[in-house]
């Protein structure tokens, strides 16, 4: 498989994908391309990497669990992405290699993944979102990302990671603090926390999980760039 294009919604998985790149030649290195979040903004970035001569397209980032079984850093190579009504697959054989060059190492799940519209908060709205597509976890990105190499007839995987779980509660200071371009406003999320002291609890818990996941992300990328597991 030739060139690869990774699209993320947040910038630090960006760069955890650029910094594990850069011991690679120049040749080798992915092309990384972050519009910020959501399908739109997903779609625009894989546009971009395919302009730029991608071959083959992958979504990477964190993800919101929505099977209970799932645990913070649980990594998902996603069978399909799935809307309420409509379904796009990944590519079979590539995940079968993601499988067999990173799952001896880190358990990969093969659960389908969810679209989300917007961010889920809730317990009951995970539950909700369960039900209506059987998938096990949900991001916002991966289905644009689908979209774009459906289009262009290209392969396309989905590798993502748990941070907040089926049972956790997402606070608003936290999802306040996230900026449409991919960006965490800490200050915001400091100040969001000292005017709102009731949700520090689960502010603190989004934390613990999202920095497991931030650790599992970059195990992935060691592994999958340096020794040419991602492809």
């Amino acid at each position: 498989m030739s060139k690869l294009g990774i699209v993320t919604g947040l910038i630090f998985e960006a760069d955890i994908l650029r910094d594990a790149a850069k011991t690679l030649p120049a040749s080798q290195r992915p092309l990384v391309v972050c519009h910020g979040l959501g399908q739109d903004a997903a779609r625009r970035a894989a546009g971009e990497a395919i302009g730029l001569g991608a071959k083959a397209l992958m979504s990477f980032g964190i993800a919101g669990g929505l099977d209970p079984r799932l645990t913070a850093g649980s990594v998902i190579a996603a069978a399909a992405v799935h809307t309420q009504t409509h379904s796009l697959n990944c590519d079979a054989a590539w995940i079968a290699r993601l499988c067999a060059g990173l799952g001896n190492r880190i358990p990969i799940v093969r659960d389908p993944l969810a679209h989300a519209s917007e961010i889920v908060t809730t317990p009951e709205a995970k539950a909700r979102l369960r039900e209506a597509t059987r998938a096990g976890a949900a991001d916002m990105e991966s289905y644009g990302v689908a979209e774009a190499a459906h289009a262009a007839s290209l392969p396309f995987v989905v590798l993502r990671v748990i941070a907040d779980t089926a049972e956790d509660t997402l606070p608003s200071v936290a999802l306040n603090a996230a900026t449409p371009d991919g960006r965490i406003n800490m200050m915001k999320s400091i100040w969001g926390a000292v005017t709102h002291p009731g949700q520090i609890p689960d502010l603190i818990r989004l934390g613990q999980r999202t920095d497991i996941a931030r650790a599992q992300l970059r195990r992935l990328a060691d592994l999958g760039l340096a020794r040419s597991f991602f492809v």
